[in-house]
């Protein structure tokens, strides 16, 4: 297939979707999960911090490096999570005889990969992959009358290096 480099619309949001990490690669298979709340998902790239070496009598400094200072991540609500959901987004421990979901004793440590789409528009979409993701959720909002309860998920990411130490891109944006 040939690249066209075309500029699509990257609007809404068509399916979101997680799997188990390959050996830093993207999963192979995804599962997926329940749309979220309109106008939940946003991504928070954060902006490098800059370190600088000023001299005297300069006003400009004499270079400038820039580092991380926090964790990219996206993150999305789900509405009325199943308990399979909290299980998967969670951990815990799941009853199936009395559809009762459980949560960790401990802090639960959830590594996926992830994909969301974007829905398709003039015949193209946006689809965003984070290799390795560490997966953090809570209840984030209790169920009222005129609002649902929320899965809080953030998806944070984190490098992908393969068992043999090669780095590889923990996240790609690819136009289907």
């Amino acid at each position: 297939m040939a690249v066209t480099n075309a500029r699509p619309i990257a609007m809404g949001v068509s399916r979101i979707a997680y799997g188990t990490v390959g050996d830093g690669v993207p999963a192979t298979e995804f599962t997926p999960l329940p749309l979220p709340t309109k106008s939940s998902v946003a991504f928070n790239f954060q902006d490098p911090k800059e370190v600088k070496i000023e001299t005297e009598g300069s006003i400009d400094p004499f270079y400038v490096v820039l580092t991380k200072d926090s964790t990219d991540y996206i993150e999305f609500s789900i509405p009325t999570p199943s308990n399979d959901i909290l299980l998967a987004m969670m951990g815990g421990t799941l009853d199936g005889t009395a559809d009762k979901w459980s949560e960790p004793t401990e802090l639960a440590d959830i590594n996926k990969s992830f994909q969301m789409d974007t829905q398709v528009r003039n015949g193209k979409k946006v689809q965003y992959t984070i290799v390795n993701g560490k997966i953090a959720a809570k209840l984030s909002q209790a169920p009222g009358a005129e609002q649902p309860e929320l899965l809080l998920i953030r998806v944070y990411k984190q490098a992908a290096i393969t068992a043999d130490g090669v780095k590889k891109a923990a996240f790609t944006r690819e136009v289907l």
